[in-house]
């Protein structure tokens, strides 16, 4: 199995979730939801106003077993990503029962380059074994969603919690027959809630999500992609100088396994844990624009029917206009921050 470096994503809120080859057991041998994408603050609605988050993300991973991939079985996967995901979140200026409520929007681009042994038909239609390498570079399934925050302050202890939804919409690159794509060709709708705690004295802070991925069909495979179940984790230390460091992780288990697949196969139930350090700094030369880079690394273990791997992520998260001056406190980072849908 190949490494990849770290990963990362914004300091500062719910960033939100993007489309690229996190790779589950489902259809393509990849999920439409991107493991490991809510970190820090993941509960957090920031103040009113427009941010802008864009993700770097790099994935690199492998598997011996037979897998499904673009209506084809396929063994020995060995597979790259690099996508960049633009999120564009508006947080209202009102307030649904006492939440704030955000929308976002996301398109996916970039390149996934998949190598795996797998037949080709010959004249005469023969088949027959050989190594098949697709490289794709193109538009991923864009992403549409919203989130509902509450928060609360006594003392030196914070609490945040949150509520979203996100529509997967089936628009991105995608080929029958090609290992590699970017899009997914199946709707998908992925829900969950997130909690987040923190103490200002002695600047820890924990957050946690718990998503469920609903997948439709792809229509031209006949391919249905079971129900999936992510937790996701993150622990951190605010350091002197706007610094932070901690860890985090995810959990990944596939509730109910595919169907229409090859019977050779099985139900192709997938899981995954992982867990990796994080490291985020906040330059802070305008206190009403401040950006915020955080960096992130994922090596997964205990994987079963998907392809496992490193991912990591670099993400700059940048407010465009914010309606209410923000604080100064870490925790209320309120003028970096993305919402996720």
């Amino acid at each position: 199995m190949r490494s990849g470096p770290l990963r990362v994503a914004v300091l500062s809120a719910l960033v939100l979730t993007g489309v690229a080859p996190a790779a589950d057991a489902a259809d393509g041998g990849a999920g439409v939801y991107l493991l490991g994408k809510r970190g820090p603050l993941a509960a957090f609605v920031p103040k009113p106003g427009w941010y802008l988050t864009n993700d770097v993300f790099f994935l690199t991973a492998d598997r011996s077993e037979l897998t499904p991939l673009g209506d084809r079985i396929v063994g020995n996967v060995d597979a790259e990503a690099l996508i960049n995901i633009a999120q564009f979140t508006w947080v209202a200026d009102t307030t649904v029962f006492g939440g704030r409520l955000a929308f976002t929007g996301v398109l996916p681009y970039g390149n996934v380059d998949v190598t795996a042994d797998g037949t080709v038909e010959a004249p005469g239609g023969i088949e027959l074994g050989r190594t098949i390498n697709h490289s794709v570079t193109g538009v991923g399934d864009p992403i549409l969603g919203s989130s509902l925050g509450w928060k609360k302050r006594t003392g030196d202890k914070f609490r945040a919690w949150s509520t979203y939804g996100s529509v997967f919409i089936p628009v991105g690159d995608y080929e029958v027959g090609r290992i590699s794509n970017v899009g997914k060709n199946r709707w998908a709708v992925d829900v969950g809630g997130a909690y987040t705690m923190a103490n200002f004295k002695g600047g820890r802070e924990f957050s946690s999500v718990l998503g469920f991925t609903f997948n439709g069909d792809n229509e031209d495979t006949d391919y249905s992609t079971g129900t999936e179940m992510h937790l996701e984790l993150a622990g951190k230390q605010h350091l002197p100088n706007h610094w932070s460091m901690g860890l985090v992780g995810y959990w990944y288990e596939q509730l109910t396994g595919d169907s229409n697949n090859p019977p050779i196969l099985g139900d192709f139930k997938g899981r995954a844990i992982a867990i990796g350090p994080e490291i985020s700094y906040q330059f802070t030369q305008n206190p009403r624009h401040p950006v915020t880079i955080d960096l992130r690394w994922y090596h997964e273990f205990e994987v079963k029917n998907r392809l496992e791997g490193d991912s990591v992520f670099l993400t700059i998260s940048v407010p465009l206009a914010i309606t209410q001056k923000p604080t100064q406190d870490w925790t209320q980072a309120e003028g970096q921050a993305t919402a996720a849908p």
